[in-house]
């Protein structure tokens, strides 16, 4: 994207902004929630592990928080379903997919701090878990309820990356993933999001939106990493267990994901 570009997408956003109160009102709750459970997570956290990490565990929560708001904020010109009608709100599903986001911060502070016998293992678990499991309730409620936006395709994949490759550094942290699999979700996640700018300069613009078997291989990634948890809460092989699960589940998928990605960059219309 271009500077120009970017200065256009800001100035809408802002203008699309200044000109719906309900679109403000839907930004504003889901910000205040977005902090809300972010710093709330984090500050327990820091009492729990130094009552002196307090102030700068909060602030870095906060500016996660406002990095990951960007999303949102600038993403106002996209809140448009597929046949173009402007949505006036950001809905349940674009929010649940930015909670994603703002719990990524305490949930490694979680993973890598110290905490009181097993704690951490156990938060991770339940919080982190049950975030994970947001990613497929987003969908459902965008697809059973609505709204579908154009923002909600794009940003979906976006904090899928993130989330998937801060889980994959948090298990590997607690010993619930092996440090080739962390490696490798990693890869899988960062390799694409990487490479999306250079591809934007070659002047392609493939579609920002998950594939089919991209979504696949979330799923399997999501049930390897439970089934890797549950083995390490009952002080199970992690390594065997990893061994003879991932590869079945996740290498099939992610190549297939991977054609599917060249394919759709391969096609992708060329612009000035």
């Amino acid at each position: 994207m271009t500077s120009g570009g970017l200065r256009g997408l800001v100035g809408e956003s802002l203008a699309l902004l200044r000109g719906s109160a309900p679109l403000r009102r839907s930004l504003v709750f889901w910000l205040v929630v977005g902090l809300a459970l972010s710093e709330g997570f984090t500050i327990a956290l820091a009492v729990l592990h130094d009552s002196g990490t307090v102030v700068p565990f909060a602030l870095g929560a906060a500016a996660s928080w406002l990095v990951a708001s960007l999303f949102l904020v600038f993403g106002a010109p996209l809140l448009k379903t597929p046949d173009g009608r402007r949505v006036d709100r950001y809905g349940i599903p674009n929010g649940i997919s930015a909670i994603r986001a703002w719990l990524c911060f305490p949930l490694v502070m979680c993973a890598a701090i110290s905490l009181p016998g097993s704690l951490g293992l156990y938060l991770w678990c339940a919080v982190g878990g049950s975030t994970g499991m947001l990613d497929f309730v987003d969908g459902y409620i965008a697809r059973r309820f609505g709204p579908i936006t154009a923002l909600g395709k794009a940003i979906d994949p976006a904090m899928d990356a993130v989330f998937f490759a801060m889980a994959a550094v948090g298990n590997w942290l607690l010993g619930i993933a092996p440090g080739w699999l962390a490696a490798g979700i990693l890869f899988r996640y960062l390799g694409p999001f990487l490479v999306t700018p250079f591809v934007f300069l070659a002047g392609k613009r493939p579609e920002l939106v998950h594939t089919v078997w991209g979504r696949r291989n979330t799923a399997a990634i999501g049930l390897v990493l439970f089934v890797l948890m549950i083995v390490r809460l009952t002080g199970g092989p992690v390594n065997t267990a990893a061994l003879v699960i991932a590869p079945l589940l996740l290498l099939p998928t992610f190549v297939l994901h991977s054609i599917a990605l060249v394919r759709r960059m391969v096609e992708a219309p060329r612009v000035a």
